[in-house]
């Protein structure tokens, strides 16, 4: 057992202080000369009692060694801190647990700054209080020697616990349920939220799950949230990770040795998340038999994945935030005689399946035909077929905006008014799910002579009653005022496109 000393050395801290000064944008040429005299001191007698001061002062200067070393510092390095953990992991202590992996847990990210933690108290002139027999334990020692030596270099160092860190776990827990498309929270801030670290992703490994983390969650922004703030998060996220991915623009990898970013989302999420901390790549050692650690890491594998991931996320951005041609959809949604192709209309929308953007585009070319039509029937179809795809469609910003404008076109007035239907207006039942009913009774109201009569119809009167209209557009603007509130106060628009009268 290692002695605990009663009175701080000069030289620790005279040497303590010059690891300090050792920091992520010093300059190699005068910050690895410190590293190598550490490194090779600690290699000289790995299994010494003094060893200790060499393991914390490598740990000391960690946010330079995971940043910028040249790779004989860093190979120095980590060749002498495993020679450490093997010299001083060997001797038996009486010791269940030790202060370095209590540490563990408590970490949200593979960060140097763990570095203080565990290490502070390793020196006798601990400004928190001295080492005790537990600090200074080999077994603590040669545990911390482990996580600094792999937070340099991913997966060199055997014998580290498998604790992955705590709010990992909560957020693979959640994350997972959105990819698996039952979300216990609400996706968007859960996307948004693991998207907006990439500032302080420090390490390699970090940035690698992040990347892979980020890639995994890209279909389900693309193909199920409206939310702008959650693209422009990934996008910028893994824009700033893109220049540090470095490395060159080959690699030794066979394209089958490269992992499959294909396979089931949740999982390649979750072990996006466990390569970011030391407990979590321990964790991954007995599951990862399909493909090597060092694939997992391949700069060129994590550029490809980022890359392909950006361009998704910018595509659709401009397709749900921007605003979308439909002058191509004339010569299918208008007949050569200028009338509507209303079965083309109705069929598109409700033969649509959940990621098919024809049911938004449809929605989005007849608000602009509204606005410019003077044909008061064919007014009124394309405001029910607007208000019939908004109703059954989670519209993005760049669709729902317009669309919203012609809604809010229609008058108020008569909703302060009765009616001479009563009740016997179309219900909710027709409006929101039967869209194959929807369909027909929007096809035999706009041409009834073509089409027969659906079952329970409504006649043109109803359909065109002000009061029903009124009501259902209300009820429509409301929800996508609530949803678009924060994209609205960005653009600084809350006024309609259009203008004029249904």
């Amino acid at each position: 057992m290692i002695n605990t000393p009663h009175n701080a050395d000069p030289r620790q801290a005279e040497l303590r202080e010059t690891w300090r000064r050792v920091q992520v944008d010093s300059d190699p040429a005068a910050a690895d000369p410190v590293v190598l005299d550490c490194a090779r001191r600690l290699l000289a007698d790995p299994g010494d009692n003094g060893a200790r001061v060499w393991v914390a002062g490598l740990a000391e200067m960690l946010p330079y060694l995971v940043a910028q070393p040249g790779p004989e510092a860093e190979r120095a390095t980590v060749e002498a801190l495993l020679a450490a953990a093997s010299a001083l992991g060997g001797q038996s202590c009486g010791h269940e647990t030790h202060p370095y992996e209590k540490d563990l847990g408590t970490l949200a990210e593979d960060a140097p700054a763990w570095s203080g933690l565990p290490t502070g108290h390793l020196f006798a002139d601990s400004p928190i209080r001295p080492p005790n027999e537990a600090d200074l334990c080999p077994a603590n020692i040669a545990g911390i020697a482990r996580v600094t030596a792999d937070t340099i270099r991913p997966f060199s160092a055997d014998g580290i616990p498998a604790v992955v860190p705590a709010d990992h776990i909560s957020t693979v827990k959640s994350l997972s349920s959105t990819l698996w498309d039952y979300p216990n929270s609400d996706p968007a801030t859960e996307l948004e939220s693991n998207a907006n670290c990439a500032d302080w992703l420090a390490t390699r490994a970090a940035r690698a799950g992040y990347v892979i983390t980020q890639h995994a969650s890209c279909w389900y922004a693309v193909h199920r949230l409206t939310e702008r703030s959650v693209f422009d998060a990934m996008i910028e996220g893994l824009e700033t990770v893109l220049p540090k991915l470095a490395g060159p623009a080959t690699c030794a990898h066979d394209a089958d040795e490269h992992p499959d970013p294909e396979f089931e989302s949740a999982d390649i999420a979750e072990i996006g998340f466990h390569l970011r901390s030391p407990g979590g790549r321990a964790e991954l050692r007995n599951t990862l038999d399909a493909y090597p650690p060092d694939a997992w890491l391949c700069p060129r594998y994590l550029r490809d994945l980022a890359e392909e991931a950006v361009a998704e996320l910018r595509a659709a951005h401009t397709s749900k935030f921007g605003v979308r041609d439909t002058s191509g959809m004339d010569s299918t949604c208008v007949r050569p005689d200028g009338t509507l192709h209303i079965v083309a209309l109705t069929m598109f929308v409700a033969d649509a399946d959940t990621f098919d953007e024809t049911a938004e585009n449809i929605a989005l070319w007849a608000a602009r035909r509204h606005a410019t039509t003077d044909d008061p029937h064919e007014k009124l179809v394309l405001l029910l077929l607007a208000l019939w795809v908004t109703q059954v469609r989670d519209l993005p910003y760049g669709v729902g905006r317009e669309v919203r404008a012609v809604l809010r076109a229609v008058d108020p007035a008569p909703l302060e008014a009765d009616c001479r239907h009563g009740d016997d207006h179309p219900g909710e039942r027709v409006r929101r799910w039967d869209e194959l009913d929807f369909a027909a009774h929007l096809q035999h109201l706009y041409a009834a002579r073509t089409f027969p009569v659906p079952e329970g119809a409504w006649s043109a009167d109803t359909w065109r009653c002000p009061r029903f209209l009124a009501d259902w557009a209300r009820e429509l603007i409301l929800e996508l005022d609530e949803r678009y509130q924060l994209m609205d106060e960005e653009d600084g628009d809350e006024e309609s496109v259009y203008s004029g009268e249904w």
